[in-house]
């Protein structure tokens, strides 16, 4: 397909700036509406081949109730929200004739590339915009998972609930014990240094969003309830068991993990010794 007009709402957004960069780049004239700007979102949508709402999930689902009824069969409503099935559903509802293609980037807005990124796409109406998305970003390099949006918010659960919800407890307990980030960096590990800039990076951000990420997501409950039975689990076996019983318990967990482990820990030594050349450099690390 030749070069299209695609419009980014809320494109003065992080995300909404990369992607303009990007969809330039490929050589598609991109138009950008916001709070503030002279185009309105309802113009951009009628001016626009592609639509791309790339603003919170609640505002997108209020923006799809104006932009929606006016779009046709030719084009394309996506999002950029990390929670799928909502967004998905209000798509649809709210326009009955453009194709419909939820879209997640797995990555914040200081990516510097697509290559070797990872971007899931949930179907929603049509085939002919989906396909060419998946296309676009697989000529630079990104590579596409196709799922289901409740797939995708369940394992989002995980992938993005229980991770940041880890991070967020870490830092709480550092503030209860009163260990600041440099006294911890005095005593760090490569891997605790590296769990220390993860708990600064994840707070240097917008904290509304990850808010919103741990608890607009239905699964995550569940989730935390299996971990926290797993930490009581570890806690009885490797704190309060025998050594015997804390052998038997990790050893239980490599079954599951299998030839991954391996295979983690080659690619963690790779992100490590980067994390030590760094430090050595005297240079902070990110």
């Amino acid at each position: 397909m030749k070069s299209v007009t695609i419009g980014i709402i809320g494109g003065s957004g992080g995300m909404g700036r990369l992607f303009e960069g990007v969809f330039k780049k490929s050589g598609h004239h991109v138009l950008i509406a916001g709070r503030k700007t002279v185009l309105t979102y309802e113009d951009l949508a009628r001016k626009s081949d592609v639509v791309i709402l790339s603003a919170p999930a609640d505002a997108s689902i209020e923006i799809c109730k104006s932009v929606g009824p006016l779009m046709t069969e030719d084009q394309l409503l996506m999002d950029f929200c990390s929670l799928k099935e909502d967004i998905v559903t209000a798509m649809l509802s709210y326009t009955e004739k453009a194709e419909v293609v939820g879209t997640h980037p797995m990555f914040g807005p200081f990516t510097e590339s697509l290559e070797g990124q990872n971007i899931v796409l949930c179907p929603g109406r049509g085939d002919k915009w989906q396909a060419w998305l998946k296309s676009e970003f697989q000529k630079l390099g990104a590579e596409i998972l196709v799922m289901p949006a409740i797939t995708h918010d369940k394992n989002m659960a995980v992938v993005q609930g229980l991770t940041h919800l880890l991070t967020i407890c870490t830092g709480r307990t550092l503030q209860k014990i009163n260990m600041t980030p440099d006294d911890a960096v005095l005593y760090a590990t490569p891997i605790f240094r590296m769990n220390i800039d993860l708990i600064g990076r994840l707070f240097a951000q917008d904290l509304e969003l990850f808010s919103m990420l741990v608890g607009k997501n239905r699964y995550v409950p569940d989730v935390i309830d299996t971990f926290i039975k797993a930490m009581e689990e570890g806690k009885r076996l490797l704190v309060n068991g025998c050594p015997e019983e804390g052998i038997r318990f990790l050893e239980d967990i490599k079954g599951f993990l299998g030839d991954f482990c391996e295979e983690g820990l080659k690619q963690s030594n790779r992100y490590l010794n980067h994390v030590v050349r760094k430090k050595d450099n005297g240079h902070p690390t990110k």
